[in-house]
């Protein structure tokens, strides 16, 4: 062989030898990353609860949990059993056949009709299926169903009720019944009832965002805040307000609790909550918990109207008892006092937003208050496999506190829930955008996929790592509809056509124009309130913003106008707005057509009232958000969903991903120092796994680490499940 031609064999071979040696060595780290990883594992299979630290419980909180665990287990005693032998009642006189369309525990939900009734219906046991058909059974028993109330969380569930209600009938009478979310149908009472309980018809109803900005108005105009400290924000401050309001504990009691750090500034917003309060008197205003307070008091302080009420709805129906808060419950009390026609339904393992105000202990304590009510559970699931069940079973009682359920289902399909550890953040989320596209290849659609989280930051990676594969999916939540500045001020514009006394519309729509600041639009709108609401901005005319405060005047004069279709003012407010908006924003004509959307959803309305407060109180936050990411076209398959645990509240999907499951993650650090948010945090974990219907993957990186933490133990509420329900993956 030449010399040349045998350097170059020679450096073949080197290379060749070299190439082997490093796929050699990268074959042995393999191997030990294996072997670290199941090490790892096996570590994890040794866990126990005595590896975890124990929570300290207060004796007054201990004796609380023993005396609501105790009327918890009491209500065995009240529960009706299905006997073998249970046969239809009168079934010939009725067009529907309940006994065949529904389960023994369902028909008897939806047949027992008198008295207080409470139905502990576990999760995918078929409550709204139940519900609809009781709507159906009291029509057809001859209740007028203008007598009945429905009230629920959202209006989408009332609407789909009455819609299989109506299918199931064959016939209209279901949509005569009264039905909404607690804070629709307060609305529609007080309006309706205005002259009896000494209330203005044209009251306006202020969302958070609104209410955040009356507290912060507040703030500057009363010089509360001092300006060498760093004071609370608006949304700090209106989240503390209304927290004590909807749990009816003083704002002392809640900054002790939850906000320890701003005690200094206790005076200033006990203060601040007492101009609030006044604020909304003097401007006609009310907001979400207003509502509800106003029309408890109302049903509490004038027994006429009270009285009109229980008469008027002989049948009460409530959904998902356990997050109504104390308010709610009292209302639904006040209705139901005089025929007791009552029946509630809920699950206490899926109490989630106590941050809201939702008291579980309602729930738990229905059977003291109506001792003679009679409980009724629902516990065939229609939703999940039973390997899964076994699995959502054991973390439902392994709570401190709760009706003791054991959901079963027909479905045999074996799946046990499946638990991953990782060696940190980026690997989790490369595992789960894989899983999702082998899924995708067995014929899984995306849309049936479900990556579930307990903070919005848990879900960061994921995005990424979905991206990465151009899996086309969509994040929950984002901008909602009615949050966009151009939605919020044409809806402004709007509300001061209804209610000139509006100050925080009025303060909205003056900064718009230019050369008008905060301090100047507070004066002009001194002005219109000292004149009773009445617009006359001609002393200003000479002003820099005089002409346009004319223009203003001159769009209102022809808007405000009692013979023009709600459409028509959108139509003259554009035309005045646009030109504005255009000056604003750089994305101007994407906004436009927001407001196109605005103009349709109008067409529906023929009273502005009822459609600033449907707006109001049940917003189109999802249908308009805009956070699908731009992968997905009009060929492209529906996308996977990423979403908080709370938004998925009464959702399902096929296959649910559950990631960041470390001790200190989920749950959450803080819920480790209080016995009742860290019972909360495991009803959240609850409501997560009970999402999956076949498959259910909880994932985990080894380690997490904040500016002041590091954790890396699983999850408690995994090892306390007990190895038997879930296997290693």
């Amino acid at each position: 062989m030449p010399r040349k031609d045998q350097e170059e064999h020679n450096s073949e071979d080197f290379v060749s030898d070299f190439l082997r040696s490093l796929l050699e060595d990268s074959k042995k780290e393999e191997e030990e990353e294996k072997i670290n990883y199941w090490s790892e594992n096996n570590q994890f299979k040794r866990l126990s609860l005595s590896d975890y630290s124990r929570l300290y419980i207060p004796e007054a909180v201990e004796n609380k949990i023993t005396r609501l665990q105790k009327i918890a287990n009491s209500i065995e005693a009240k529960v009706i059993q299905p006997t073998p032998g249970l046969q239809p009642v009168n079934q010939g006189k009725f067009k529907v056949d309940y006994w065949n369309s529904l389960n023994p525990g369902q028909y008897m939900a939806a047949t027992t009709i008198k008295g207080p009734v409470l139905v502990i219906a576990g999760a995918g046991s078929g409550k709204t299926r139940t519900i609809t058909y009781r709507v159906s059974y009291l029509i057809e028993k001859q209740v007028p169903p203008e007598e009945i109330l429905l009230l629920t969380f959202t209006r989408k569930a009332a609407e789909e009720m009455m819609r299989r209600t109506t299918a199931i009938l064959n016939n209209a009478n279901a949509t005569q019944v009264v039905r909404g979310t607690f804070h629709a149908f307060a609305n529609h009472v007080l309006r309706r009832y205005a002259s009896m309980i000494d209330l203005p018809t044209n009251f306006t109803i202020v969302d958070t965002s609104d209410s955040e900005d009356i507290i912060d108005l507040i703030r500057t105009e009363t010089k509360v805040a001092k300006k060498n400290r760093a004071f609370p924000r608006k949304s700090r401050l209106q989240s503390i307000i209304s927290k004590s309001r909807n749990c009816s504990i003083p704002i002392q009691d809640i900054i002790e609790r939850e906000y320890t750090g701003l005690m200094e500034y206790l005076e200033e917003i006990k203060k601040i909550a007492a101009y609030y309060k006044k604020y909304k008197k003097v401007n006609q205003v009310l907001d979400y918990d207003d509502l509800m307070e106003v029309l408890r008091d109302c049903l509490r302080d004038y027994p006429h109207f009270r009285k009109r009420l229980q008469k008027r709805f002989q049948y009460i129906m409530v959904d998902e008892f356990q997050d109504t808060n104390i308010i709610q419950k009292e209302i639904v009390d006040y209705l139901a006092a005089g025929h007791r026609n009552v029946m509630v339904v809920g699950d206490d393992s899926q109490s989630i937003y106590a941050f809201r105000g939702a008291n579980f202990e309602n729930i738990l304590t229905f059977p003291a208050t109506y001792p003679d009510c009679r409980v009724i559970k629902l516990e065939q699931n229609y939703r999940s496999n039973q390997d899964i069940l076994n699995f959502t079973n054991k973390i439902a009682n392994n709570a401190k506190l709760g009706y003791r359920k054991q959901l079963f289902s027909t479905n045999t399909n074996l799946f046990k829930p499946l638990v991953y550890k990782f060696h940190d953040q980026e690997d989790e989320a490369d595992f789960i955008g894989d899983k999702i596209l082998a899924l995708r290849e067995n014929g899984i659609p995306l849309d049936e996929i479900a990556v579930l989280y307990r903070s919005s930051f848990h879900g960061n990676l994921i995005q990424t790592a979905l991206s990465r594969r151009k899996i086309p999916y969509v994040v929950v939540g984002g901008i909602k509809f009615i949050e966009r500045r151009h939605i919020k001020d044409i809806i402004a514009f709007l509300r001061i056509i209804l209610n000139p006394m509006d100050a925080v519309a009025w303060n909205r729509i003056l900064k718009l124009i230019p050369g008008i600041g905060k301090v100047t639009a507070g004066k002009i709108v001194g002005e219109i309130q000292a004149n009773k609401g009445i617009m006359d901005f001609s002393k200003l005319e000479k002003r820099k913003y005089g002409a346009n405060l004319l223009d203003l005047q001159k769009m209102f004069e022809d808007a405000v106008r009692p013979d023009i279709t709600i459409t028509s003012k959108i139509d003259i407010i554009r035309t005045y707005y646009e030109p504005l908006l255009k000056s604003l924003e750089d994305d101007y004509t994407k906004r436009v057509a927001d407001i196109d959307i605005l103009h349709r959803l109008s067409e529906r309305y023929e009273i502005l009232d009822r459609f600033l407060s449907d707006f109001a109180l049940d917003p189109p936050s999802n249908q308009f958000q805009d956070s699908t990411t731009p992968l997905i076209d009009e060929q492209e398959e529906a996308p996977v969903t990423l979403s908080t645990i709370h938004s998925a509240k009464g959702l399902e999907w096929y296959t649910v991903f559950v990631p960041h499951l470390l001790d200190g993650l989920f749950p959450s650090a803080r819920a480790l120092k209080n016995i009742e948010d860290l019972e909360e945090e495991r009803r959240l974990f609850y409501v997560a796994c009970s999402r999956a219907k076949e498959q259910l993957y909880m994932t985990m990186p080894s380690w997490f680490s904040t500016w002041d933490e590091y954790f890396t133990q699983p999850s408690r509420f995994i090892i306390e499940t007990g190895k038997d329900v879930f296997r290693l993956g």
